[in-house]
């Protein structure tokens, strides 16, 4: 069942709402090409770009968390006042990455992926980008999380699946992603079988 928007108005003050800055595929793969060559950074960057957490909730994540079975990661929804988890599928590359960082790292199952700070991530963070050649305004942890949302509104994901999976607590807060599909719609009329 959707979650219902309160009101046409503010169905509509979310859709003008601009777009946030994001980077599309082929800068993310420049992105992580430009640490290709660091275990932690590249990890660190695929799992924001794969997975549309937060970084504060990437920080927390500890090895316990990820399921290397059932190819999951569980995450602490650290935006909400009542202490709730979410379950974020992921891939299995991403999952082969974690389970040899989590092996070379020697990481015990209550040891987090991440042991840095807030401040350290954000500073390799913008390296990063800059090195990747992109613009410095793009160069901020909330980059990638956008980035995934508009990925899997142009990937064809649920609206109400993007939301969960990015531990959004209102709708209206996804469907800003919606605006990437501007008004050429007729991708999805073709798919329609009548």
């Amino acid at each position: 069942m959707l979650p219902a928007i309160r009101s046409k108005k503010e169905l509509s003050i979310t859709l003008s709402r601009e777009l946030p800055k994001y980077f599309t595929k082929p800068e993310m793969d420049s992105v992580l090409e430009s640490v290709r060559d660091n275990s932690k950074k590249h990890l660190l960057i695929n799992m924001l770009w794969q997975t549309g957490v937060r970084i504060s909730e990437l920080l927390k994540v500890k090895v316990k968390d990820i399921d290397f079975y059932a190819k999951t990661i569980k995450v602490a929804s650290l935006k909400r006042r009542k202490k709730l988890q979410r379950v974020i599928p992921i891939q299995a590359g991403l999952i082969g990455e974690i389970g040899v960082y989590t092996a070379i790292n020697k990481l015990q199952n209550e040891g987090r992926l991440f042991n840095f700070s807030r401040h350290r991530a954000y500073h390799i963070i913008r390296k990063t980008v800059l090195k990747a050649g992109l613009d410095p305004e793009r160069a901020h942890p909330h980059t990638f999380r956008h980035s995934f949302g508009v990925h899997a509104v142009l990937n064809g994901v649920p609206i109400i699946v993007i939301k969960n999976w990015m531990g959004h607590s209102n709708i209206n807060s996804t469907l800003i992603y919606m605006q990437v599909l501007g008004s050429d719609t007729r991708q999805f009329y073709e798919n329609l079988k009548f």
